[in-house]
């Protein structure tokens, strides 16, 4: 393995590898949340397999939730059988018998974003040393995470950025997209009237109200500078993304208020949506780019 971390998963296989030395437990794996969904990034299982190394697997993921939704920093579980927190659970009642303990990884806000969890059939005992340890592995990770999040977003807007889009390629390439592509016209005109900061302001308040306008799930992106991309997944009826289109038209029509300042603006939209499983999502955004390109040309020259 190599001895760089590079990304968040290459710093999750450190962790469990240096875990799996450490603690004698048979089953180590690390789960993150988003603020959308849960996923398994890493698992490790010592000899019985009770966790699959799986971007999404529902049932572990119920123990995780414990995790995120609990104030300790360790949550510790002897018999999940028997715990009123975990009896009910289908994932309990699958593995029978086991010991969980999970620890949440924080960021600095205090932001449970990531668990690193344990199972075994034998009760899990940590003295004071081990958990010292996790909790400082913890720490480590959420400094990690925070790091990875801060390089996939837009330090102005809080947006996801186009190296965002490239995560995507990669790991998410068998999802079905739709793209809609939104430019705001007439941007430079504002920063040439009333100054950049005064723009920045403006394309804030654009970014809250794009955020208003889409569901958790949709993948909201600043592409440029008055650029936006949106990625909606499960949604590619062209009826139902023309109504989102038109709703994202209508707010952004609304006047904005930016130090006192009454200003009216607009924006050109352009869609690009193939049904079917197997889309490129680089061509779903070449072709929304220019069917937003071909609107605003037909805009000036009516």
């Amino acid at each position: 393995m190599s001895s760089h971390a590079r990304s968040l998963e290459d710093a999750a296989e450190h962790i469990i590898d240096t875990l799996k030395h450490f603690l004698k437990v048979n089953t180590l794996f690390i789960a993150t949340n988003d603020g959308f969904a849960n996923r398994i990034i890493r698992a490790f299982n010592r000899h019985e397999q009770l966790i699959q190394n799986q971007a999404h697997t529902p049932m572990p993921l119920s123990f995780c939730s414990l995790v995120f939704s609990q104030s300790d920093s360790v949550l510790i579980i002897p018999n999940t059988l028997e715990d009123a927190r975990t009896a009910a659970l289908p994932i309990a009642e699958q593995l029978g018998v086991c010991s969980f303990v999970g620890a949440a990884v924080r960021t600095s806000d205090n932001q449970t974003c990531a668990a690193i969890c344990m199972l075994d059939r034998e009760p899990i005992h940590l003295d004071e040393r081990q958990i010292a340890f996790i909790e400082s592995l913890s720490s480590f990770l959420g400094y990690i995470i925070e790091l990875e999040n801060a390089s996939v977003t837009d330090s102005l807007t809080g947006l996801f950025n186009r190296r965002y889009l490239s995560h995507i390629y990669n790991h998410e390439s068998d999802k079905q997209f739709s793209v809609m592509f939104i430019d705001i016209d007439d941007f430079k005109d504002v920063n040439d009237s009333f100054g950049h900061d005064f723009g920045d302001l403006l394309l804030l308040e654009i970014s809250a109200r794009l955020r208003q306008s889409v569901r958790k799930t949709d993948i909201l992106v600043r592409y440029g500078g008055d650029e936006f991309l949106i990625c909606f997944q499960h949604l590619v009826d062209n009826h139902d993304i023309t109504v989102v289109a038109d709703k994202i038209k209508a707010s952004i029509k609304q006047p904005f208020t930016i130090n006192g300042q009454l200003i009216h603006i607009s924006a050109s939209i352009g869609i690009s949506a193939t049904p079917g499983k197997g889309s490129n999502l680089k061509k779903l955004i070449s072709d929304a780019d220019q069917a937003m390109y071909g609107i605003k040309q037909n805009e000036k020259n009516p």
